[in-house]
């Protein structure tokens, strides 16, 4: 069949071929490529709803116990999650005091208040510490009150008092 042809037709023949089929294998590679890239933004996507999914049922789980008086978060429960906390980031050698204090607000809430005062301490563990009660509830609390100052100049160490607060419900019975 090709002998019908000149050289310059078969020519012109087969670079229309392979144009052809350049053109149908980068369309077929494109689309694959597409694929694979929405598949990698899929999983992504995924992973940081499974993070976020976790943040909102301890949120809920959180503001749950709080409507219904049902959380139980007293003070040697607190001491317990935070000592993990601070174990966790080295921070526990390095707690000068630790104290607490409840306080009854409006007669339907009790207010746990933990002062904690760190010396010599970096700042990078502290703000973790801080991620993991507030962003992490590690620590069905919040911190109230964050103070630090550096005691030598030469060095990145500080001093820092921070105060971590937690409510409860009171029972209607109490």
């Amino acid at each position: 069949m090709l002998n019908r042809f000149t050289d310059r037709e078969r020519a012109l023949l087969f670079g229309a071929f392979l144009l052809v089929f350049g053109f149908g294998f980068y369309t077929v590679f494109s689309i694959i490529q597409d694929f694979r890239s929405s598949l990698t933004d899929e999983i992504y996507e995924t992973r940081s709803d499974a993070t976020q999914l976790d943040r909102v049922i301890r949120e809920f789980n959180y503001f749950q116990g709080l409507q219904s008086g049902g959380s139980e978060e007293d003070v040697s429960v607190m001491y317990s999650k935070l000592d993990q906390i601070l174990v966790r980031y080295g921070l526990k050698d390095k707690v000068q005091s630790m104290k607490d204090t409840s306080t009854i607000i409006r007669k339907d809430y009790n207010k746990i208040t933990i002062d904690i005062s760190f010396r010599s301490v970096y700042l990078q563990d502290v703000f973790k510490l801080i991620y993991d009660i507030e962003k992490n509830k590690q620590l069905q609390g919040k911190v109230d009150f964050l103070n630090f100052r550096k005691p030598f100049a030469e060095k990145e160490v500080y001093d820092v008092n921070l105060k971590v607060s937690s409510y409860n419900r009171l029972q209607k019975g109490k």
